[in-house]
């Protein structure tokens, strides 16, 4: 990831303002919590708000984004397609340890929230079949929708097009009671993204599972460019993000 957050990239861009090169970190370190509040995902000095559209689970029921998936929660929230042979199964397997590890918490303190990049091909019923293949469970839910609804949900939230075209593994963590988010490397071991869950759940939500997430303030951090895509995870977003505004 970069020192700045891809969201304020992504706002930049909408302003067709140059954004210099992202800078270099720590590919064991998250980008630094940022406080914003329900509704909206703030990563870094950027904000985005979550839109309460209608979108599709893999098991065919029509729910609202934002109201039914992700309104008071603590959730990991990431972007797929059922036909990727790449990226997708890898984070699948990593999102799949990650259920395994935090147990009964999900469902109940932590959701997973995969979006589909590819709403044409990813109809609930490959959703389920996908879902079936990597162990999905209760409490992690797969998301297909209308073309124009999952294009700007997209397009919000990772800078990319739709499509079926190769991506970063990168995931949004994020306590939406109390506006707090980070955004970190999806294949990352369990361990580490339940170290960035526990930092941003409400204490009393918290086991105490893995161990308290530290970041210095002034850390330099270096992460790996996006997949296929030449930029860092948060560089496609921060291609969307003006930090004075939320994007809507």
């Amino acid at each position: 990831m970069s020192s700045t957050t891809a969201l304020s990239q992504h706002q930049h861009a909408h302003e067709h303002h140059p954004t210099p090169p992202p800078a270099a970190r720590d590919v064991n370190k998250p980008e630094m919590p940022a406080k914003g509040s329900p509704g909206v995902v703030a990563v870094g000095p950027a904000r985005v708000e979550i839109p309460n559209v209608k979108v599709s689970d893999q098991r065919g029921r029509e729910v609202r984004l934002y109201s039914d998936l992700i309104r008071g929660r603590v959730v990991v929230i990431s972007f797929f397609f059922t036909s990727c042979t790449l990226v997708c199964p890898m984070q699948g397997r990593a999102l799949a340890k990650l259920q395994a590890q935090l147990g009964p918490r999900v469902g109940k303190d932590v959701f997973l929230i995969s979006v589909s990049k590819d709403p044409q091909t990813d109809t609930p019923a490959r959703l389920k079949r996908w879902g079936e293949e990597f162990g999905v469970g209760q409490g992690w839910t797969l998301v297909t929708g209308a073309e124009g609804v999952m294009k700007k949900l997209v397009w919000d939230f990772t800078g990319e097009p739709l499509g079926p075209q190769l991506h970063s593994p990168v995931v949004l963590i994020g306590n939406d009671r109390t506006g707090t988010w980070v955004e970190a490397e999806g294949l990352s071991p369990a361990e580490e993204l339940i170290d960035i869950i526990d930092s941003i759940s409400d204490p009393a939500v918290a086991s105490g599972v893995g161990r308290p997430l530290k970041v210095e303030p002034e850390a330099e951090l270096n992460l790996p460019r996006a997949v296929g895509r030449g930029r860092t995870p948060e560089a496609r977003l921060r291609r969307h993000a003006r930090p004075d505004r939320v994007v809507r």
